[in-house]
């Protein structure tokens, strides 16, 4: 690691709406995710692949910072420690922001026994790709864990991810820079750049020249999924930066195989971002950093509804299953239902939902 070096050391002098709400959307799910593996398993990891120092200017805490703090904070800790250990392992490559790192953490008073914390300065990747090759090796699982995937660049490993996300209780939040990602890939099909090896790597194959559309966030979506479906994750669910107009600067990228992750993740999303655009953007006044309006607009989610009770009643729990799949909360359902029972054009008889007869033609 000699002569390895911040490669953006000008990046901790500001803080602005991006990292904030990165930061929230950690604090939010880990805030349920802890006790929903800490009061069983024994053990619980978070990952910070690229740590960096510890903390921003004005005194923000940076990701490895916020996750410890979540769990210090949590009105369940003594029971959570009492059942298992929690074990944060913060990687970083340089070795001045690793040592700023340990200092941040070492600053921390009483930090209880079964609270253990890992500032390992090294290449992320390398540590975690011989971490996974000595449990496989030796056949055994990986204690749940939740990896901050958070790198320079996109230079992102897929087939190390998709083996991580092999494992039984793993739930992994990317930050992929699609700027950067976007802008090779269009170099690499209209001239060849010398990128379509990286990017076969990262995304498993070529399909990634496939990705089509007039805007960046039209591409970030189709990318969001590829992604997923090269790490192999049943659920993800992202959120856009945008930087101005549809300039998608990065998006937040969680993967999980649990029905339960996404569900949460979800409700974390619709939490800092109340419309449900999935889109945040820069602004100088911190308030005002959201695209979306505080009141989500429900009518795709009426037409939707009318949709699928079009063909006769559905159960409200088969509903439930497929609005997983969607951008909406169930929540949103429940408003939506008492919109149409209100106007007379639903009707909901023990679990089931059906559109009330003579009705139909008004939704036509």
């Amino acid at each position: 690691m000699n002569g390895v070096g911040d490669p953006r050391p000008d990046h901790w002098k500001g803080y602005g709406p991006f990292q904030q709400v990165k930061h929230e959307l950690i604090d939010a799910y880990l805030k349920a995710w802890f006790p929903k593996l800490g009061l069983w398993s024994g053990k619980v990891v978070y990952f910070d692949t690229h740590a960096g120092r510890g903390s921003y200017a004005g005194d923000n805490p940076g990701s490895p910072l916020v996750a410890l703090r979540t769990l210090l904070d949590h009105t369940a800790r003594d029971q959570l420690l009492e059942n298992s250990e929690f074990r944060f392992v913060f990687l970083e490559l340089d070795e001045q922001n690793a040592s700023e790192l340990r200092g941040e953490v070492e600053r921390i008073e009483d930090l209880p026994r079964r609270i253990v914390v890992d500032v390992e300065p090294g290449d992320a990747f390398e540590v975690l790709r011989r971490g996974v090759d000595a449990l496989k090796s030796a056949g055994q699982q990986m204690a749940p864990a939740f990896f901050f995937v958070d790198p320079y660049g996109f230079s992102l490993p897929g087939d190390l991810l998709a083996e991580i996300m092999e494992f039984e209780r793993v739930e992994l939040f990317v930050n992929v820079m699609w700027r950067e990602l976007d802008m090779a890939m269009h170099q690499e099909l209209k001239a060849g750049h010398g990128q379509a090896e990286n990017l076969d790597r990262l995304f498993g194959g070529d399909a990634w020249r496939n990705i089509r559309g007039e805007t960046m966030v039209e591409r970030a979506d189709q990318g969001a999924k590829l992604l997923a479906d090269r790490v192999g994750a049943k659920w993800w669910t992202h959120v856009r930066m945008v930087s101005g107009g549809d300039a998608v600067r990065f998006f937040l990228l969680h993967l999980t195989n649990h029905d339960d992750g996404r569900d949460l993740m979800k409700e974390c999303v619709w939490t800092v971002c109340p419309g449900g655009s999935m889109s945040v953007r820069r602004s100088e006044n911190p308030n005002q950093f959201l695209l979306i309006e505080e009141k989500p607009d429900l009518a795709p989610l009426r037409q939707w509804l009318v949709a699928r009770l079009q063909a006769g009643p559905v159960l409200r729990d088969v509903l439930k299953e497929e609005l997983r799949s969607k951008i909406w909360r169930w929540k949103h359902l429940g408003d939506v239902e008492a919109e149409l029972k209100q106007q007379k054009r639903l009707r909901r008889r023990g679990g089931s939902l059906s559109l009330l007869p003579k009705q139909e033609a008004l939704f036509h």
